[in-house]
């Protein structure tokens, strides 16, 4: 039976090399049987073409099938990530902050869409997460300062939404992100744009201080990103990857304090910026990036006194707050945390002369605002509800984003990512 397993094999081969492989196997029975008759091995033999043929005819079927089409034939016309080819600008202006302009990150992508019918409603844009982030401020013998995100610090997630916090999961509102409305018969040309950068203020004296001395030595940024451009379906709340681009802004800066303002800082990292990659294979979204908090609301400031970069404080402080505290209640990796009693002069500080300056450590600036391996599809069910965040006092992010997560979990069942 094995031989005859390669015969319906090669069912779609011309009559004649059926012939021939039917013959073989014929041959191979007269060999075990040497009395079988001229009559039984004809038999046998056109037994095995009729058998043959009803199997060419179960294969003819097969094949003529409709084959199963993709979820969506997206095309994807013309895709750019680059950064600008500039080094970072440094800013010693302000008495109480040192302000640094990274160079912009940029992506740009034309997309058709193919027709839509009645009632369908899809966004095609950027969702970006951050999934490494180490920025580290040193002031020489009295310790060093750390923005961080608790849920990265403590191992909770793997990555952390950077969008705006008012358009969840994409990164922006404007031009990262274009709605889709059907119907419409023939195929839609868009763009999407997405544009992001740095611009930090950082305390020339230690965090904790009230005065205005100038103790800042050294300031070192690492962070590493996804961007991936997405197909959403609103109305399923189902996500497609299209691409995935990796990027990384990396930098450090010396300063001597016993020099005057505004000759102070030097930038000793390498002032060409390494490129992004548009990955060949794509990665997946994990849940936490498709919902609040975001980088700006979830980050923290931590004042290690006495310490060198590296060392392990026995008294952290957090000197600035989350904005979305929540954040900060589920995560018992801060619980032994000092909370600093200065919060708002420290705030007062980090906002000083500046009116575009926030609480955070970043005004992000916006535009508008090798294996290969079998395709992915990963479901994943939110929450029907948000958390409750009536109990948690200054819990904003979570307040302002109740109706977006409400509206999706009743929406979809669950979110299917590619």
């Amino acid at each position: 039976m094995q031989f005859y397993t390669y015969s319906y094999s090669t069912s779609g081969y011309p009559s004649g090399e059926i012939s021939f492989y039917s013959q073989a196997f014929l041959n191979v029975q007269q060999l075990q049987t040497i009395s079988t008759t001229v009559d039984n091995s004809m038999n046998l033999m056109g037994r095995l073409i009729d058998k043959t043929k009803r199997m060419n005819v179960t294969r003819t079927t097969t094949t003529n099938e409709k084959p199963q089409q993709s979820i969506l034939p997206i095309r994807i016309l013309e895709l750019e990530a680059k950064i600008e080819n500039r080094p970072t600008i440094i800013d010693e202006k302000s008495s109480a902050v040192l302000k640094y302009r990274t160079p912009h990150f940029r992506s740009t992508a034309t997309i058709q869409f193919p027709p839509l019918d009645e009632g369908e409603h899809w966004k095609i844009g950027w969702i970006q997460s951050c999934t490494r982030m180490d920025f580290l401020n040193s002031y020489g013998d009295w310790g060093y300062s750390s923005w961080e995100f608790p849920q990265l610090v403590s191992g909770q997630n793997p990555m952390i939404s950077d969008s705006d916090g008012r358009n969840y999961p994409f990164y922006g509102s404007k031009c990262e992100v274009i709605e889709l409305h059907g119907p419409f018969l023939d195929y839609q040309t868009i763009k999407v744009l997405m544009n992001d950068n740095f611009y930090p203020h950082i305390t020339w004296d230690i965090p904790t201080s009230n005065e205005r001395l100038s103790r800042l030595t050294n300031v070192k940024r690492h962070q590493n990103f996804y961007t991936w451009l997405v197909a959403m379906n609103v109305k399923t709340g189902s996500i497609i990857v299209l691409k995935t681009i990796s990027w990384q802004m990396n930098l450090e800066i010396n300063i001597d304090s016993t020099k005057s303002q505004g000759s102070r800082a030097t930038l000793i990292s390498d002032p060409i910026p390494i490129q992004p990659e548009i990955l060949k294979q794509n990665i997946r979204i994990p849940t936490c990036v498709l919902y609040p908090p975001n980088a700006n609301n979830a980050q923290i400031l931590v004042w290690h006194p006495g310490c060198r970069v590296g060392e392990v404080s026995k008294r952290p402080e957090i000197v600035v707050l989350p904005r979305c505290m929540f954040v900060l209640h589920q995560n018992p990796y801060y619980n032994h945390y000092i909370r600093h009693k200065t919060h708002t002069s420290i705030q007062n500080k980090l906002n000083g002369g500046s009116s575009s300056s926030s609480s955070s450590s970043d005004t992000k600036s916006n535009a508008s605002q090798s294996t290969k391996t079998k395709p992915f599809c990963r479901l994943i069910f939110p929450p029907s509800s948000p958390p409750n965040s009536s109990s948690i006092p200054g819990n904003r992010c979570c307040d302002d984003m109740k109706h977006i997560l409400d509206d999706h979990a009743r929406l979809a069942q669950g979110v299917i990512v590619r």
